[in-house]
């Protein structure tokens, strides 16, 4: 992973302003339905295009100007290629996915954008030792955006089947 790479995700994920080169993470503050309820919101953009963003709610908490005592609650995370399915645009999301502690990278296969999850496999030999390998499971992506958190439930799902179209699947 670039350096860039893992600046701009950790900036992302810290809520923290970030620039450099084509590569730029904004921040912003903001009120819901005129309630005291803060969304703390971030956004990373690569070549102008706002590929990732985060929103976190916020306990409710005055008006006020001291943002330093925001105390995050759920975080919303949306993630979207914009039409670009280059190599760059496919290592920042997978630096996102990665800081945020998601286990599957977006990929590309027979020229699709596609999640993939590797699943670690144990053959027991008769002599008693084990051996581990990794099988992949992967999503087809039929649009360029996706929430990572519907993904992970899919991937865990008992009803999952590898090749699944994601975009496809109305809920889990």
């Amino acid at each position: 992973m670039r350096k860039i790479t893992k600046e701009s995700a950790k900036a992302f994920v810290n809520f923290e302003p970030y620039k450099k080169d084509n590569t730029e993470v904004s921040y912003y503050y903001n009120y819901r339905d005129r309630v005291e309820l803060p969304v703390r919101c971030a956004l990373l953009y690569l070549h102008g295009n706002c590929i990732a963003e985060i929103y976190q709610d916020g306990k409710e908490i005055m008006l006020t100007d001291n943002y330093d005592d925001f105390v995050g609650g759920k975080k919303r995370v949306k993630i979207d290629l914009c039409g670009w399915h280059t190599p760059t645009t496919r290592e920042r999301i997978n630096g996102i996915l990665d800081a945020l502690g998601y286990d599957f990278r977006i990929a590309q296969r027979n020229h699709e954008q596609v999640l993939v999850k590797r699943v670690p496999n144990f053959i027991f030999n008769p002599d008693g030792e084990s051996s581990k390998t990794y099988s992949q499971d992967i999503l087809k992506l039929s649009d360029d955006s996706f929430d990572p958190d519907f993904a992970e439930k899919v991937f865990e799902s008992s009803e999952f089947v590898s090749g699944t179209d994601l975009n496809a699947i109305a809920d889990f």
